[in-house]
């Protein structure tokens, strides 16, 4: 039997009832994604806020974020994954509602900070929880989950806005759809099974550079320096931050390239730029399906490719809107497979043992990613005084995640054959 065709057998037969969870989990961690840069405009003039003060949100809930990443571990460890989870959301649900009620903006400093660390603890509890039991394909569809999560709420929120609404029912509304989420989730908090069965430790332990890891105790903590001592592990860790940068990015960015490179209007920019998270959750459908008969590395390596391929459209003369119509689907595309196959592949380049720890060092280059690479670019941008560099700021990032890549395949490799 094929090796994914193996680990999602053992997560039918070893973990029923907790699929959903799982998925409602990454659920969880998708909506409130995508609701601070696109309410910040109504949120801002709510609070009698200058623009530029999102960033200093932004830095909280980065900051929370990679807290709750590095220490997610012994939390996982202390009171097991589904309680963990239960406490990422419900430090979510906190924040959501907390913001719907924030008269100053000082008191949204306040909660940026449990909504953070709830973001940072959930993704951690998550991609560890299914790193070591589900396939490829399963994974990345539960990433797509969490892209269409953000997706929903980037949604909700326009449609609530777009009717008159203030922006703190817009939060409202999120929030208590999160509660819902909360509400599951702890109902089932008993079916999570953290304990990995004979036939798991078996199957990764196949793995020559995982050899020797069930020789420890499964919770037994690592610290950050023993970690980052590993072979691959910055490589990794610097293959998460360029392909955030890549991402967060385009996000913040794109419409604006669209008006002031493209000449578009800040309409219509706003419409092809949303054409980012379509082609995000279609990549990670299809990533998903691909992933069946692929191995991660070629997962990671067709998504830079895509990246790569997306830059250079930008930057080629092109009639039409076609150049705006699929490059931003193209950006999405390439980064959809890339963070589940690096989820995937974690306990296989490090030990099952180290999985939590090593997932939690990634989340913390991804929070850092996402609050400097889109502040950089602005300073970019403000030196070169064109939003045209911004091909050649995201074509920088996709060699830097290339090279990283590179690395890590190499050092794998030379585990592989014992050397």
């Amino acid at each position: 039997m094929a090796h994914e065709q193996i680990h999602g057998d053992i997560v039918r037969a070893g973990t029923p009832g907790v699929s959903l969870q799982v998925i409602l989990g990454f659920l969880a961690i998708g909506l409130p994604e995508a609701l601070l840069g696109a309410s910040w405009p109504a949120m801002g003039a709510g609070v009698h806020a200058p623009l530029v003060a999102v960033v200093g949100i932004a830095a909280v809930l980065a900051a929370g974020s990679a807290a709750a990443a590095i220490t997610a571990e012994p939390v996982a460890r202390r009171f097991g994954s589904g309680r963990a989870v239960d406490m990422g959301v419900a430090l979510t649900v906190l924040a959501l509602l907390g913001f719907s009620f924030a008269p100053h903006y000082w008191v949204l400093l306040v909660f940026a900070l449990p909504y953070g660390i709830g973001s940072g603890m959930l993704v951690v509890a998550l991609n560890a929880y299914v790193a070591v039991r589900s396939a490829n394909a399963r994974i990345t569809w539960l990433h797509a989950t969490t892209a269409f999560g953000a997706l929903v709420g980037h949604t909700v929120l326009g449609w609530i806005i777009a009717d008159g609404a203030d922006w703190r029912w817009a939060y409202r509304t999120i929030g208590l759809v999160q509660l819902a989420l909360a509400v599951v989730l702890a109902a089932g908090t008993r079916r999570w099974r953290d304990h990995l069965t004979a036939a798991q430790m078996a199957q990764l332990g196949e793995t020559p550079y995982a050899q020797g890891d069930w020789r420890h105790d499964m919770r037994r903590p690592h610290v950050v320096r023993t970690l980052m001592a590993m072979p691959a592990a910055v490589a990794v860790i610097v293959l998460m931050f360029a392909t955030t940068s890549v991402e967060q990015t385009t996000m913040l960015w794109a419409s604006s390239y669209m008006v002031h490179a493209g000449g578009m209007s800040i309409h219509t920019a706003g419409v092809y730029a949303n054409l980012f998270f379509v082609g995000l959750v279609a990549g990670s459908v299809v990533a998903g399906v691909v992933a069946l008969k692929v191995r991660d590395v070629w997962m990671v390596v067709g998504g830079i490719a895509v990246l790569l391929g997306a830059v250079v459209l930008m930057v080629v003369p092109m009639a039409g809107l076609w150049r705006a119509l699929t490059a931003p689907v193209l950006l999405g595309v390439g980064c959809a497979p890339i963070a589940p196959a690096v989820v995937h592949a974690t306990p296989r380049l490090f030990g099952a043992a180290r999985t939590p720890a090593m997932i939690g060092m990634q989340t913390a280059a991804v929070s850092l990613a996402t609050l400097v690479s889109p502040v950089l670019f602005a300073g970019v941008e403000r030196v070169s005084g064109s939003m045209h560099a911004l091909p050649w700021y995201l074509l920088g990032f996709t060699v830097i995640a290339l090279a990283a890549y590179a690395r890590v395949v190499r050092v794998a490799r030379l585990h592989a054959r014992g050397e």
